[in-house]
Parts: structure tokens; sequence; C-alpha cells
């Protein structure tokens, strides 16, 4: 097998995928990293974490961490308390407003990709889904 055949053209379908796909691999790219990640994570059980669990989290530096809990604030999403065990420590928390707005989103998100699914049909999204499954975790042993 010429794998480095199937790689250009793999490599050249994510290019194309980037530029027609940004509803979906956008969409998701939302979700994994940035604002609604953070505030999809304050949803899921993990309200009062400070800055640290994000961070290790997401696996993104602190000074990032700190640039999104700032637009988040400013935008009504968060609000920052200190810590009632440690008043050094800061903790976030989501706000009715930041509550809503990610739960839509992640609604309008997991829409999209029913509907890319359901194009797919159920054979191919249930390959589909297994192929990404195994890619994620042959780039989780080359980490």
């Amino acid at each position: 097998m010429d794998y480095q055949k199937y790689a250009k053209e793999l490599l050249d379908y994510l290019i194309i995928g980037e530029r027609i796909g940004y509803i979906i691999q956008g969409n998701i790219s939302e979700i994994a990293k940035g604002e609604l990640a953070v505030l999809i994570y304050l949803i899921d059980e993990n309200n009062g974490a400070n800055a640290r669990n994000i961070s290790q989290r997401f696996d993104i530096n602190t000074s990032r961490v700190a640039a999104i809990l700032n637009t988040l604030s400013k935008k009504g999403y968060i609000e920052r308390k200190s810590d009632t065990s440690d008043k050094r420590k800061i903790c976030v928390y989501i706000t009715e407003k930041g509550r809503k707005y990610a739960e839509e989103r992640r609604q309008c998100i997991l829409e999209h990709v029913c509907h890319m699914l359901e194009e797919l049909g159920e054979e191919d999204a249930k390959e589909h889904i297994r192929i990404m499954k195994k890619i994620s975790n042959l780039c989780l042993d080359i980490a």
C-alpha cells in the first residue's frame, strides 16, 4: 500500500474540509478549547473550578486561561469568587446567562453533528466514529 499517496490525499481533504467544513469542525473546535469549552466544563460538575484546574483539564497555559476567563467575565458568563477555604484562590462559577449560552451552543453543535451522521447513514456513521476513536488513541500513544 502506498501510504505516502494516501497521506497526501487525506491532507488534501483535510485542507478542503477546513474551508468548507467550518460549521462542524469550527464548532467542535469551539467546544474542545476556548470559551465554550470552559463554560461546558463548569456546567458538567466542575462549577467552582480555579484557573489551575482549567489549565490542567485543557492542557493550556494559565495565561491563556486568564484571557478566556477575562472574556467570559466581561460577557457576564462567569463570576469569580474567593475560595471559602483559601482566600488566596479564586474560584470560577458559571452564571445563569453563561449556562444558557453554553447549553444553546452545545445543542446547536450536537444538531450539526447529528445531521452529518444522518447524512452518512448508520453504517458509515459507525465506521467514521470507530476510525476517529482509533485515530484519537493513536495520537495519545504518540504524544
